[in-house]
C-alpha cells in the first residue's frame, strides 16, 4: 500500500429502501477531496478497475469507492439480471451518501467498464446533485446493441457472464440452505464448449427459480440490454472502447448521441482492446506495442485529465476522440469520430474471387454454399467475450477461408499503404433457402507471408434486415439487399498487403446458431440445411464499404 492510503473495508451505504450495500473507500486521512465511484458485481475485493485503478486515484488526489452492487459478494439484498432499474436508484443513492462525507469534498464522479460502466449511465439518467462527471468503459444500450451482433444472440457472451455470476449466487444459496438443483450449471462450468452446443439453448443453464435462466434471456432475442436514455444524461462523458470490444459500436454510438447535441463537451478514447479490464498491448498473436497497454499508455492520464476538468476545476487542454491506429500502432486524435478527414470508399465483390474498386458492368455468376447449423464456422478472434481456446484466440482466418461454407473475395497488392478509419459495413445482394438465416462477414488484412489477420466482423440475422422492430421472413431463393454493419476500426493496410472479405453464416460460439427454420432463437431442437447465394452483377451489386483517409485509395488500375 502506498504510503498515507488507508483503505477502509466494507463500509456500510444504506439504500433508500433500507438495504445495506458495502464498499471500500481507499482516501487519504484528514484530506476532502473529490471521490471516484465504482460500483460492481464482480468483487470489490478482485475487480480489475483499469485505466483507473482506486490506488492510483488517490495518488492523483483523489479519494476512491470501490462497491459491491445489490446481492454481490459483501452487500445485502437479491440480485437479479436487468434490475436496471434498481441499479439506477442505488448508483443515485450511492453517489450522494458519497458526496457528504467528511473526506469527500462534495464532488463525485465515476468509472469502470461493463456492468460498472452501464450503471454509471442509468445512475446519470436520475441526475444525483452531486455527480459531475461520468467514465464509462465498454458499454452498451437496447436500443444500439443489435447492430453489433444483427439480431443474433451473443451465446457464448451471455452463458459465460450468467456462469461467472453464478458462482457468488450459489455460495449465497448454499449458505442459505438451498444449496440443490446446481447440477446444469456445474455442468456448463466444468465443460462450457460442449455445453453450448446443447438444443434447445434453454438447456445450458437451467436452474429452477434462478436468476440465471439463460433460456429466458435468448428468448428475449436481442432485446435484453439495459435502456440508455442519452436525452437524461446532463453531465460530461468520458467514454472508453476497444476496437475488439464485444461493445464497440454501441459505446461509439452513445457518445455520438451526446457529442452531436454538445460538441466537445464529450471525449471518446478507443484503443486495440477487447472486452477485458486490464486493456492488454496484445491481441490475438498481434503486440501493439506498450503504449497501446492501459498500465503503461497514456490512457489513465486522459481519464485524470477528464476528471480534473470536471471535478477539480482545473483545464486540460485535450481533443475530443483518442484512438489507437493499429498497423501504425500509435495514438491520434480527432475533433469528431470519425475524423473529419475521413472518407467513404467502396470495394466491389467481382466474379473469381476478386476484390475490385470498380462495380460489375454485366452478368456475372452468383456465388453459392451450404450452411449447415450442424457444422457451424467457428469463434476465431474478433469482438468477442473470451470463453475458452476458440473464442478471442488469433486472429489469424486462413484455416476459416478454407472451409466449403464460406466464400473469399481478396484485393489487389496495395501499391501504397491504406487508413481505415470509421464505421465499416458490407451492402450484399443475398439469397438463401432458408426463410431466416444469417449473413456472417469478416474483413481481413492479408500479409506478404500469408497471414489473414482480422481487422473487423459483423452478422445479420436476415428477418431484421429491414430493422430490429419488425421481423420478415425471407422468400426462399429470392435475392434481397442485406447490410451487414462490420462496426468501427483504425487500421493502417501497409503496401504489400491485400484487402480480404470472407462471407459465411455462422460464428460460433460467439453468436447462436441460426437453425434456418424461422422459428424464435431457443426454440429449436435441430436445424436444416440451407444453400445461400451472394451476388455480384450489374443488376445486383454486392459492396464494401470502407471508409479511409484522404479521398485517395489505393488499389488495381482496372476493374
Amino acid at each position: 500500500m502506498a504510503s498515507g492510503i488507508v483503505v477502509d473495508q466494507d463500509v456500510e451505504i444504506p439504500m433508500r429502501d433500507g438495504t445495506v450495500l458495502r464498499a471500500d473507500v481507499w482516501r487519504v486521512p484528514g484530506e476532502a477531496r473529490p471521490a471516484i465511484v465504482y460500483r460492481t458485481p464482480y468483487d470489490k475485493t478482485a475487480t480489475r478497475t483499469d485505466p483507473l485503478p482506486p490506488d492510483r486515484c488517490v495518488r492523483a488526489g483523489y479519494a476512491a469507492v470501490v462497491q459491491d452492487t445489490r446481492g454481490r459478494f459483501a452487500s445485502d439484498g437479491e440480485w437479479d439480471t436487468g434490475m436496471w432499474a434498481t441499479e439506477a436508484r442505488d448508483t443515485h443513492d450511492t453517489v450522494e451518501w458519497v458526496a457528504v462525507q467528511d473526506w469527500c469534498d462534495g464532488a463525485v464522479g465515476m468509472s469502470g467498464m461493463s456492468y460498472l460502466g452501464i450503471v454509471q449511465w442509468l445512475g446519470a439518467m436520475l441526475k444525483p446533485p452531486h455527480l459531475r462527471a461520468i467514465a464509462p468503459a465498454m458499454t452498451t444500450s437496447a436500443a444500439h446493441d443489435p447492430l453489433a451482433t444483427g439480431g443474433a444472440v451473443r451465446l457464448s457472451h451471455l452463458a459465460g457472464w450468467l456462469g461467472f455470476m453464478a458462482v457468488d449466487w450459489m455460495r449465497r444459496q448454499t449458505a442459505q440452505g438451498r444449496g440443490h438443483g446446481f447440477s446444469s450449471l456445474l455442468r456448463y462450468l466444468n465443460s462450457p464448449q460442449e455445453q453450448l452446443r446443447r438444443l434447445p439453448l434453454g438447456r445450458i443453464l437451467d436452474v429452477p427459480d434462478s436468476p440465471l435462466s439463460l433460456g429466458a434471456m435468448v428468448e428475449r432475442g436481442h432485446a435484453y440490454g439495459p435502456d440508455i436514455r442519452t436525452t437524461d444524461v446532463a453531465v460530461p462523458t468520458l467514454s472508453l472502447t476497444g476496437w475488439f470490444d464485444i461493445y464497440n459500436g454501441p459505446s461509439i454510438a452513445l457518445h455520438d448521441e451526446l457529442a452531436r447535441r454538445d460538441p466537445g463537451g464529450h471525449r471518446l478514447v478507443i484503443g486495440p482492446w477487447g472486452h477485458s479490464g486490464t486493456l492488454p498491448q496484445y491481441q490475438g498473436e498481434l503486440n501493439f506495442g506498450l503504449t497501446a497497454a492501459g498500465e503503461y499508455g497514456p490512457v489513465a492520464e486522459r481519464v485524470l485529465d477528464f476528471f480534473d476538468t470536471h471535478l477539480k476545476g482545473v483545464e486540460r487542454a485535450a481533443e475530443p476522440v483518442s484512438y489507437f491506429m493499429m498497423g501504425a500502432n500509435e495514438w491520434r486524435t480527432a475533433g469528431t469520430w470519425p475524423p473529419e478527414e475521413s472518407a467513404a470508399g467502396l470495394w466491389y465483390l467481382r466474379e473469381g474471387g476478386r476484390l475490385a474498386l470498380y462495380p460489375p458492368q454485366d452478368d456475372e455468376p452468383a456465388d453459392t454454399y451450404t450452411y449447415d447449423p450442424d457444422d457451424p464456422s467457428p469463434t476465431h478472434g474478433g469482438r468477442v467475450l473470451a470463453l475458452g481456446e476458440l473464442v478471442g484466440g488469433p486472429l489469424n482466418q486462413r484455416h476459416l477461408e478454407e472451409r466449403a461454407d464460406t466464400v473469399v473475395y481478396t484485393g489487389p497488392e496495395l501499391a501504397v499503404a491504406l487508413e481505415a478509419v470509421g464505421h465499416v459495413t458490407a451492402s450484399l445482394c443475398f439469397a438463401s433457402t432458408a426463410p431466416d438465416t444469417d449473413i456472417v462477414v469478416k474483413l481481413t488484412d492479408v500479409f506478404p507471408d500469408g497471414r489473414s489477420i482480422l481487422v473487423c466482423d459483423g452478422a445479420l440475422r436476415t428477418r431484421y434486415r429491414e430493422g430490429f422492430d419488425s421481423e420478415k421472413p425471407l422468400t426462399p431463393s429470392v435475392p434481397e439487399r442485406c447490410t451487414v454493419d462490420l462496426g468501427h476500426t483504425a487500421w493502417r493496410f501497409e503496401a504489400g498487403h491485400r484487402l480480404r472479405l470472407l462471407v459465411t453464416s455462422s460464428n460460433f460460439p460467439h453468436l447462436d446458431r441460426n437453425m434456418n427454420t424461422g422459428r424464435r432463437p431457443g426454440q429449436d431442437t435441430g436445424g436444416v440445411v440451407a444453400r445461400q447465394s451472394v451476388f455480384h452483377d450489374a443488376a445486383r451489386p454486392s459492396l464494401l464499404r470502407l471508409p479511409v483517409l484522404g479521398r485517395r485509395q489505393p488499389g488495381e488500375d482496372g476493374g
